[in-house]
């Protein structure tokens, strides 16, 4: 059974999360979190390596995006992040 397919990791798509992360670096965190501290506030087990990885790739699109930005591990929302949220309802 271990070939079973049931059993094989499925892949998550880090757009939803993304937009998770986003939300906590605008509302809470523009002094800047590290991905650890991410995990925790999405409720994800930063002690969880596949946890970690899903809010270290959802984070990667967030940089690709140009809507985080990150310097030593810590990661903060851009001025264009902060920005769009201030005029979003």
């Amino acid at each position: 059974m271990a070939d079973s397919p049931q059993h094989s990791p499925v892949p998550r798509d880090p757009d939803p999360l993304a937009a998770v992360l986003l939300h906590v670096l605008v509302a809470e965190a523009r002094d800047g979190l590290t991905a650890s501290q991410l995990a925790t506030a999405c409720e994800r087990d930063p002690d969880d390596a596949a946890d970690l990885d899903e809010v270290e790739a959802a984070l990667e699109v967030l940089l690709n995006d140009d809507l985080a930005q990150s310097q030593n591990d810590v990661y903060r929302p851009t001025r264009a992040a902060i920005r769009a949220s201030e005029l979003s309802f």
